[in-house]
């Protein structure tokens, strides 16, 4: 697999991921209210293993859900952009990926930040900004013989 057929695939789940998270982080801030509502109104029904993790989504506040969603419409620009191929689109992927790292320990606490959260941020970032080196999309290409000219067919 040469390294714009991986670029293209790891554009892809980002675009599947991030616009899927952000309709899903947007809908949760819409509905929150009545998720509250509903929580206290039935928690009884629940399981004992979901109280904690429903008390926080009901007691999260509606900025989170929507600063959330906001990052995820941004890797979803940056990977539009990366398609492209530009590397401001890069730099708003990795912005984004960063702040959605921070925003958990920001509104909900040091707790809620995930290690795997962490990891499959900075593999994306890496993976990414070394495609897009080889593609010389940074202005110098790491390994010209790295990539086939633009005219073969695929």
């Amino acid at each position: 697999m040469n390294n714009r057929t991986l670029l293209r695939v790891l554009l892809v789940l980002t675009l599947c991921y991030a616009g899927l998270s952000a309709i899903a982080y947007l809908s949760m801030s819409v509905m929150q209210p009545l998720l509250a509502e509903g929580y206290s109104a039935y928690a009884s029904h629940f399981p004992s293993e979901f109280y904690s993790v429903l008390e926080v989504l009901c007691n999260a506040p509606r900025s989170y859900f929507l600063l959330t969603s906001v990052c995820y419409l941004l890797e979803v620009v940056g990977a539009i952009l990366m398609w492209r191929p530009r590397a401001a689109g890069f730099h708003c992927y990795a912005i984004a990926r960063l702040l959605l790292i921070l925003a958990p320990a920001l509104f909900l606490g040091r707790a809620f930040i995930g290690l795997g959260d962490i990891m499959f941020a900075l593999l994306y970032i890496a993976l990414y900004y070394y495609l897009l080196r080889q593609l010389g999309i940074f202005g110098s290409k790491a390994d010209a013989s790295a990539t086939p000219p633009d005219n073969l067919p695929q």
